[in-house]
């Protein structure tokens, strides 16, 4: 039976599977070290305010591939935060990610 999960779920998924969070923030500049494991790390967040944040301001938890701006009051993965740092839709930022990580594409029919 095939997977009732959407394309876009599965491809979501995937990417949070398989980019580390630290990694897509280290590549966007943020102060975070992308060898540091899996260990939770603070770091300043550039969007929100006036884009210039001096104190950390966000965490990241590797864990759940994700991290928390307290100044923004909102969590994001990988896909949103090349959203937010770029201004591309859910599409564009997944491409994106897909592209610059060298993910495969994935099967359009489920094997059984």
């Amino acid at each position: 039976m095939a997977d009732p999960k959407s394309r876009a779920v599965k491809r979501a998924d995937r990417i949070r599977e398989m980019i580390p969070i630290v990694q897509v923030l280290a590549d966007y500049g943020y102060d975070v070290r992308a060898d540091g494991g899996d260990r939770e790390q603070q770091f300043p967040c550039n969007l929100h305010g006036d884009g210039f944040d001096l104190k950390p301001s966000a965490r990241v938890y590797p864990d759940s591939q994700s991290w928390y701006c307290f100044g923004c009051d909102l969590s994001r993965d990988a896909i949103a935060t090349v959203r937010g740092n770029e201004g591309l839709s859910f599409w564009e930022a997944v491409r994106k990610l897909e592209q610059v990580y060298e993910l495969p594409p994935l099967p359009w029919a489920d094997e059984e």
